[in-house]
């Protein structure tokens, strides 16, 4: 009897671990039947789409007079008598700056009158004896039947003499004119007057000082100030005269217009320099010397654009190309890159609208590996600065 139990307890143990052991071998069963998913990469996409972009590039400069006129004297040897103007002030054309002192020039002057009385004076009395002698000559003429053919002879000799006495009294004269003009003209240099309409930006003379070789004042001619920047060598071909400009001021947060006037085509040789003349469009320009910073627009166009970082190089005929995705996976297509701005470059060809540019192609990613994508919103190069 104890040995039947013994049997029935044994067996009762078997079919439970049985009954355990069923349901987990159906579901390993179970999950062994399910494939395992695929692992799949994110890559940040940008889709491609051509539209107006605006490039800039920005260079310090100086502004500076547009035209500076040297305003000075040939009468070097003469003191200043006085100055009439001081820097800053704005002048017109033809009002007086500063006066050299004429105690010599008027002495000159007179002198030269002087001498013009006396010349006249000779001219008139070298005329009188050419009339006398033409009379005598006629009388002569007359009496030629009862006088020697050697006294006409000697009336003829007489009026020519006194023709030719004639001509170097009117030299004379001539010559007394022309320096009494002269005399005139220096004393009229004495009052210095400004040439043109401007604003005086140095004022170099002293009172009581020779007036020397070097200039007396300076003007900058109608005031007008402009902007010189200075532009590296290998930029400078993008610079084109009419080109719009925004030029700031040092310490300033506003912006003053204006256009490239006009580009020096020699280079500095030492700091590899070049520059463009901005006329600025304003009734109150800066200081000149005031220092500054020019945004100037280079290029205006469509065109694509993507990030520095989606650009890979590297390859063995010197290709630069992109990845972008096509039907989930990665394709590398060759690209001709053009103007940077921004951390952003232009792609003038190799890329067509609408297709999926990964944005940063690092050298984990492969042609050909399944990728899933996120797009991001393109930006306008004009937007940043």
């Amino acid at each position: 009897m104890r040995r039947t139990i013994e049997l029935n307890v044994a067996l009762a143990a078997l079919l439970m671990i049985a009954a355990a052991a069923g349901p987990a071998r159906a579901s390993g069963e179970a999950a062994a039947s399910v494939p395992a998913p695929s692992a799949t990469r994110t890559v940040t996409t940008l889709v491609a789409d051509s539209r107006p972009q605006q490039w800039t590039r920005s260079f310090a400069g100086i502004f500076v007079a547009r035209e500076e006129i040297a305003v000075g004297t040939t009468l070097t040897d003469q003191r200043i008598a006085s100055v009439e103007v001081e820097i800053g002030d704005r002048v017109a054309a033809g009002q007086v700056l500063a006066r050299l002192e004429t105690d010599m020039l008027e002495n000159l002057l007179r002198e030269a009158k002087g001498r013009v009385a006396r010349a006249s004076a000779a001219m008139a009395r070298e005329e009188e004896t050419v009339t006398q002698e033409q009379r005598k000559l006629a009388r002569a003429r007359q009496l030629s039947h009862l006088q020697a053919a050697t006294i006409l002879e000697e009336r003829v000799s007489a009026l020519a003499l006194a023709e030719q006495a004639v001509e170097v009294a009117r030299a004379d004269y001539d010559q007394a004119e022309a320096l009494e003009a002269e005399a005139r003209r220096r004393l009229d240099r004495a009052v210095i007057v400004a040439p043109a309409d401007g604003i005086v930006s140095e004022r170099l003379a002293r009172a009581g000082a020779l007036a020397g070789s070097d200039p007396l004042l300076k003007l900058i001619r109608g005031g007008e100030i402009e902007f010189a920047a200075d532009v590296p060598e290998t930029e400078l071909p993008l610079l084109a005269v009419g080109q719009t400009v925004k030029v700031k001021l040092s310490g300033r947060a506003d912006w003053l217009q204006g256009h490239v006037r006009v580009i020096n085509p020699k280079i500095d040789r030492e700091t590899r320099l070049g520059t463009a003349q901005v006329t600025l469009s304003t009734g109150r320009p800066p200081f000149a010397g005031t220092f500054g910073r020019a945004e100037i627009v280079v290029g205006e166009r469509k065109a694509i654009m993507v990030d520095d970082s989606a650009l890979l190089f590297g390859a063995p005929d010197g290709a630069v190309s992109v990845f972008v995705v096509d039907g989930g996976q990665v394709v590398r297509k060759s690209v001709k890159p053009g103007m940077r701005q921004g951390g952003k470059v232009e792609i003038t060809s190799g890329l067509s609208t609408g297709e999926r540019v990964v944005l940063k192609s690092g050298a984990s990613l492969r042609e050909g590996e399944a990728v899933a994508t996120k797009d991001v919103q393109p930006m306008q190069t004009g937007d940043q600065q």
